[in-house]
C-alpha cells in the first residue's frame, strides 16, 4: 500500500487529525478512495470541535472493518464501517457530560448529522442525513 505521505503529501486530512488516527485498530488504514471525500467532511467536523477547546481531543475509534466492528461489539450498520464517524475523549479538564453538550450545542453547524453520548467518550459521525440523530450509549445513565 502506498503510505499517506506520498498519496497526500501530509499526515492527514486536517491539521489535528492523521491517517494513523483514522485508520482501523486491527491495522488497516482508512481507505484511500474515502480520503478526498468522507475523511474531509469528518476531519472538518473533529477540527471545529477541537477549537471549541483549543487542546488535544483522541480519537478512540474512528474507521473500521467489519471484522473489527463484529469484534469490539459495535452496531450491525455502525457509521464507522463506512469512514464517517469518530469517537472522541474530552479534553483534559472537561467531563465526558460537558464535551457532549458542547459538541450537540454545534452540532448542526458542524456539520455533524450522528451524536452518541457514553460515559466516557462521545461519538460523532457525518452520515448522508438532513437532521441530526441522537443516541444514548451503554454506560450513560450510571454517569448521570
Amino acid at each position: 500500500m502506498i503510505g499517506c505521505q506520498v498519496l497526500n503529501k501530509k499526515l492527514g486530512p486536517s491539521k489535528h487529525l492523521s491517517w494513523s488516527e483514522l485508520s482501523c485498530r486491527d491495522g488497516t488504514p482508512y481507505p484511500v478512495e474515502w480520503r478526498g471525500t468522507r475523511a474531509i467532511e469528518l476531519a472538518a467536523a473533529f477540527e471545529k470541535i477541537r477549537n471549541i477547546y483549543g487542546k488535544p481531543i483522541r480519537v478512540i475509534s474512528a474507521f473500521r472493518t467489519p471484522e473489527w466492528n463484529k469484534k469490539i461489539g459495535g452496531a450491525k450498520n455502525s457509521q464507522h464501517l463506512y469512514g464517517r464517524a469518530l469517537d472522541l475523549l474530552p479534553p483534559e479538564g472537561i467531563s465526558a457530560e460537558q464535551f457532549y453538550f458542547d459538541i450537540r450545542y454545534f452540532a448542526t453547524s458542524f456539520g455533524i448529522t450522528g451524536l452518541g453520548r457514553y460515559k466516557t467518550f462521545v461519538h460523532i459521525d457525518t452520515r448522508p442525513s438532513k437532521k441530526l440523530i441522537v443516541w444514548t450509549g451503554k454506560g450513560w445513565k450510571d454517569f448521570v
